[in-house]
């Protein structure tokens, strides 16, 4: 009998601690934290979008909840064929506009060969809206990117209108927009 016991309480003693080892972990990749303040967080259209900050390109802070317009937030990575596809409609589209919606194209700097690859596609497409990067792969499991390119249409307030997943054209991201209110 003492022997069962003493299994029966190691058994709750390593649950506990794993337990709370996860949740330590959730709350350092700033998981648990977002989804959890609110209660409508989520990335099923028509949940409020995950709130993260991440650093651009050009060193500057960027928070999605501070944007307060219609956002395309679209991940990507330098090798992926359909993005290179995908990416001179953005910028089309982007050129096209007067700041009403906003397009946040998230490198996922944790997938690519190397900073210099990412930055030279960078250059060369003439990338002309705001690239965070996603350093160790936070947001990206945050919205459980998949496959890339993927895209999040995100309306004024901050909730998910629609997803895509793949390529689009500048036509298919202009009359996206033009649903979302």
């Amino acid at each position: 009998m003492n022997r069962a016991r003493h299994v029966l309480l190691i058994t709750i003693l390593s649950a506990a601690i794993g337990f709370t080892l996860y949740q330590a972990l959730l709350n350092n990749m700033g998981i648990s934290d977002s989804l959890d303040s609110n209660p409508e967080t989520g990335i099923e259209i028509g949940a409020k979008a995950p709130d993260f900050t991440l650093e651009t390109l050009e060193g500057e802070k960027m928070t999605l909840s501070e944007l307060e317009k219609p956002v395309m937030l679209n991940f990507w990575a330098s090798w992926c064929p359909p993005c290179k596809a995908e990416i001179p409609h953005m910028v089309n589209f982007y050129d096209s506009q007067e700041g009403d919606v906003e397009i946040i194209a998230v490198n996922m700097l944790h997938q690519e060969n190397s900073e210099e690859d990412m930055k030279g596609f960078h250059e060369e497409y003439a990338l002309n809206f705001p690239v965070p990067l996603d350093e160790n792969g936070r947001v990206t499991d945050m919205y459980q990117v998949k496959s890339i390119p993927t895209s999040y249409f995100i309306d004024s307030n901050g909730y998910i209108a629609y997803k895509y997943t793949g390529p689009m054209t500048e036509q298919s991201i202009s009359s996206t927009f033009g649903n979302i209110d």
